[in-house]
């Protein structure tokens, strides 16, 4: 065996590597107890380099000074000290602009640290934009002065830049372990909205099934009162109402047909007494208007003097009718005058009237029309619940729906952030509750 292991080479056992399984409840403690690791480890670097920014910019503060103090060189000419001092103002005061915008912060956060070093470096670039030329100018009057400036400026860029890539890799740290953070509380908060959406969801079928069986149970006691005794009895009194209805418009259709035989008499009658030409007396005038509106209730009348004025004047020609006309009209009012005709519509008519209000005061005597009604009206209330329940329902579910893709998508993005900090091989172990 050995001479195995020396021919071909002892076979080396592979490393198993394990992910590294993250509880999902833990997640978010352990991301703030890394942040302050990740803040513990860098805070001692950005305190140096705030310190090293600090001397920079005093430093400045000093060229400065001894810009504004310097002489020029000899030689100069007057026209060049002119030039010279309005560029060495303007250099001056851009170097104020560093000492009165660049305050390095107490905090040594690599996060307040990264937010410092965006701004100053934004300060540093106006005032390199705005003193270019300048220094190029004053670089003839004052060259000591000059160097040591733009070493200065150098410098403190120089620092600012090491302050940044001293943290830029851990503030990116913390930026991505702050963001986990975030995404754990927003599953939450989408858990959350999913136990509430779940709870109103059962909340709602309930409400509809509540609904439904009330309906269902209007439903049996309208099919119950339906096939009542009292229902079949109002059935029955309203088909006796409707006979009676026909009989008493029967008797108005033979009331009329009584009257059109005279009907052209009759008319010109009427027409005569508009003009003037030959005035009824009220009650005829009253006949008439019974006649043309509802010949069954003028039968009611005593015609006789209204059918003997109205014979008068078919027979004086008044009326203008012709003789075969007349004779026919005159022959109707003999009939007209027979009261017997007469009186035989007119007792059935009362007959079928009084039947007609009996029928309709014990119809009215039923409850059951008002039960139905009643009953009609609550299963159209219950009706309109399982509707409104079953919309709301089908809502519902759609916002479930688009709160569980929410979670997947938070889930997947929690996991990548875990993988940039931790390793491409993490894992995160999520409760089974949602």
């Amino acid at each position: 065996m050995k001479f195995i292991e020396r021919l071909f080479g002892k076979k080396q056992e592979k490393e198993e590597s394990h992910p590294t399984v993250f509880e999902f409840a833990e997640l978010s403690g352990t991301a703030r107890t890394e942040i302050k690791k990740q803040e513990d480890l860098l805070r001692p670097v950005v305190k140096e380099k705030f310190g090293e920014i600090r001397s920079s910019i005093s430093e400045l503060d000093t060229l400065k000074k001894e810009l504004l103090k310097a002489e020029p060189i000899e030689g100069a000419s007057k026209r060049g000290e002119k030039l010279g001092d309005s560029n060495r103002d303007n250099v001056a005061n851009n170097l104020k602009v560093i000492h009165d915008k660049m305050k390095v912060p107490g905090n040594t956060s690599p996060v307040i640290a990264a937010e410092f070093y965006a701004d100053a470096k934004s300060t540093l670039k106006t005032v390199l934009d705005n003193t270019g030329r300048s220094l190029m100018y004053i670089k003839a009057l004052y060259p000591q002065e000059h160097q040591k400036i733009n070493q200065g400026l150098a410098e403190l860029e120089e620092t600012l830049d090491e302050l940044y890539s001293s943290i830029m890799e851990g503030e990116a740290r913390i930026e991505t372990l702050q963001k986990i953070a975030e995404d754990v509380s927003n599953i939450e908060n989408v858990r959350e909205d999913i136990e509430q959406s779940t709870k109103k969801l059962l909340e709602l079928d309930q409400k509809y099934e509540s609904a439904k069986a009330d309906l269902s149970s209007c439903d049996m006691k309208l099919t119950e009162l339906d096939n009542s005794s009292e229902f079949e009895r109002a059935k029955e009194l309203e088909n006796k109402i409707k006979k009676t209805d026909k009989k008493v418009v029967d008797i108005r259709t033979e009331s009329r047909r009584l009257f059109t035989p005279l009907s052209k008499a009759i008319s010109r009658m009427e027409k005569q007494d508009e003009n003037k030409k030959c005035v009824l007396s009220p009650q005829n005038r009253e006949i008439i208007k019974a006649i043309n509106d509802d010949p069954a209730y003028a039968i009611e009348y005593d015609l006789s003097s209204f059918l003997s004025e109205l014979a008068d004047r078919i027979k004086s020609g008044d009326l203008g009718l012709k003789d075969q006309m007349c004779d026919k009209a005159l022959k109707h009012i003999q009939v007209l005058n027979d009261k017997k005709n007469i009186s035989f519509l007119v007792e059935q008519k009362r007959t079928y009237l009084s039947e007609r209000e009996e029928l309709i005061r014990e119809l009215n005597s039923l409850s059951i029309y008002q039960e139905r009604e009643d009953i009609e009206r609550e299963m159209e209330d219950h009706r309109l619940l399982v509707r409104s329940a079953n919309n709301d329902i089908e809502s519902e579910r759609m916002n479930l729906e688009n709160l569980r893709e929410e979670l997947e998508r938070l889930r997947s993005l929690l996991l990548s952030d875990v993988k940039q900090v931790f390793g491409k091989d993490s894992e995160i172990r999520f409760e089974n509750t949602i």
